[in-house]
């Protein structure tokens, strides 16, 4: 199947915020990080009480409150994105990016001319391509590699207030990146969302894209449904849960029954990797879950696809029809969308940020192997061979679930190679998919 802003306060600044994650940092550091929030706060016209470096009840409330006023909801935590999200509004400066301090002041027109064929070259990298139809490859850590080192040397003039509020969310991306080593998919998407604010870019930023969207606010639920945030345009969502930092919502006409199958499926499906759940929390991963067709959702109202698709690099989200999930209640032997687009999604914005450049080099001979041995036809697209095969792995059923790549047994006896990458990123232990 095929893959498929933030609110802005700030005035234009070529100051950037040291941008930290809160993890494996001594108590000092985290203190001094509480004590930037807690005064950025103060500027922005909330009360934390003191700037003391102390995360206690006042401090949540005005982190309650500055969300509240931006449309957005605080999920309980202080953490990078929270900082993120303070610096963009209040445009405060901390020193210890790589950025010059005396940059070229060039023209906007050049400068959008050289980063966008920056951006370009490094999207149409074809290195880890099978044929001209299957796209592999590190593309969020190639864009990043291609284009940081520009933008920390040079400025654009002449910017317009818009062009300039953009541009200084680019700028903390940037520092965001170079500061945790993650967030390269939010990176991409503000390098996209400056140059449009120069020179339209609206072939690029089609339907779905995430720049058209709010994000939801991650919310710990538990293995419960509760009532979606509601955001501009996206009422559709009535329903939300969460698990291993994927956000899962769906409209009035999915059951709670599927939204649940749904959060088991997810978590088991990420068990191996719990390092990813931050990353994918991160970069603000979604699934959509519909019933009939993707374009019953308000990010695809045009783009009609039964089954579902991936959340590609720009892709707000990933629809999946619960109708082909199984689970009590919904006893469907087949292909299961979940399973299936995970696994592109992980490959389109996890795998890329982290260049995980083993998964590309090997998954190209895998395709070629897949063909020589005749273990699919010639004419089976080699972009859906990985998803394909993982699918099966995690449903282990039998030939009544898929044609190939359909059990375990399988895929160890007919592709032996491909079943070791999968239980590289994928849980090793038993499933027990539609088994009731």
């Amino acid at each position: 199947m095929k893959s498929r802003v933030s609110h802005i306060f700030s005035t234009a600044s070529r100051g950037l915020v040291v941008l930290v994650t809160f993890v494996s940092m001594t108590s000092t550091a985290i203190a001094n990080n509480v004590r930037h929030t807690q005064s950025m706060l103060i500027e922005l016209g909330f009360n934390p009480g003191p700037a003391d470096g102390l995360y206690g009840g006042k401090t949540k409330v005005a982190l309650e409150e500055f969300y509240f006023s931006i449309g957005d909801e605080f999920d309980g935590k202080v953490s990078a994105n929270e900082v993120m999200d303070l610096s963009i509004a209040s445009g405060v400066v901390y020193p210890g990016c790589s950025i010059d301090d005396s940059p070229n002041l060039i023209g906007k027109e050049a400068f959008v001319d050289n980063l966008g064929f920056r951006l370009e070259d490094a999207w149409e990298d074809r290195t880890y391509y099978y044929d001209f139809d299957t796209r592999y490859g590190p593309f969020l850590h190639n864009i990043y590699q291609a284009s940081h080192s520009f933008i920390e040397d040079n400025q654009p003039d002449s910017l317009d207030i818009n062009q300039s509020q953009k541009y200084n969310v680019l700028l903390n991306k940037l520092c965001f990146v170079q500061k945790t080593g993650t967030g390269q998919r939010g990176y991409f998407l503000a390098a996209i969302d400056f140059l449009d604010s120069v020179r339209s870019m609206r072939g690029f930023i089609n339907e779905g894209n995430a720049l058209l969207w709010d994000d939801f606010p991650y919310i710990e639920t538990g293995n419960k449904v509760i009532t979606a945030p509601q955001l501009p345009g996206l009422d559709h969502y009535k329903k939300y849960t969460t698990v291993s930092g994927m956000i899962i919502v769906a409209g009035r006409a999915v059951s709670d029954q599927a939204m649940l199958a749904a959060r088991e499926m997810v978590e088991y499906q990420l068990s191996a990797r719990p390092e990813w759940h931050s990353l994918i929390r991160a970069n603000k991963m979604r699934i959509s879950l519909f019933t009939r067709s993707t374009c019953q959702l308000p990010e695809f109202r045009r783009n009609c696809e039964e089954g579902g698709f991936a959340q590609s690099e720009t892709d707000a989200t990933s629809p999946i029809n619960a109708s082909w999930l199984c689970y009590r209640g919904n006893y469907s032997v087949g292909g299961n969308p979940l399973f299936h687009e995970i696994a592109h999604s992980l490959q389109h914005v996890i795998l890329e940020s982290e260049n995980d450049t083993y998964f590309y080099e090997t998954l190209l001979e895998l395709i070629q192997q897949a063909y020589d041995r005749k273990l699919v036809d010639k004419n089976f697209p080699a972009g859906e061979l990985w998803a394909v095969a993982v699918e099966g792995y995690m449903m282990d059923g039998g030939p009544a679930y898929k044609d190939v790549y359909y059990s375990r047994e399988w895929i160890q006896r007919e592709h032996p190679e491909m079943y070791q990458l999968i239980r590289r990123y994928f849980p090793t232990s038993p499933t027990y998919y539609c088994q009731f």
